[in-house]
């Protein structure tokens, strides 16, 4: 009889091992303790290019496809006074897309803020030997 329990038990321990083996396949990468940005391919390039700017993060704090987060850089070009990226714009892209993703986990619809009226918004920094 407890052998029979124990092999039921072990059973019930061991039908979870499929899926959890399946979750082993995605590539795990560890966190920067200064950054703290997942070490994945690219989070070199967007550490030195956002920490130009703003702490990273704030990059965990946002996700979303390729779509929003170019929206959201081309956003800091337009009225933040950050750079083109160039021919980083793909790896820069890549990089977040795949590592910082849109969360179900979050209903963004409760709590994220509203976006702010443009009159809202603070002013383009000027670029040097721009004048005023």
């Amino acid at each position: 009889m407890k052998r029979l329990l124990y092999l039921v038990a072990l059973s019930g321990l061991l039908s979870g091992l499929p899926a959890q083996a399946n979750d082993t396949n995605v590539k795990q990468y560890p966190v920067d303790k200064q950054s703290g940005l997942i070490m994945a391919p690219g989070w070199e390039l967007v550490n030195y290019q956002c920490n130009a700017c703003h702490s990273s993060l704030i990059i965990p704090q946002n996700g979303g496809d390729e779509a929003f987060w170019r929206e959201t850089i081309q956003w800091m070009i337009d009225t933040q006074g950050l750079w083109d990226l160039s021919e980083t714009w793909d790896p820069v892209l890549q990089y977040l897309s795949t590592n910082y993703p849109a969360s179900s986990d979050i209903p963004m619809d409760i709590f994220r803020r509203l976006p702010l009226e443009s009159d809202a918004l603070p002013e383009k920094p000027a670029t040097p030997g721009e004048k005023g």
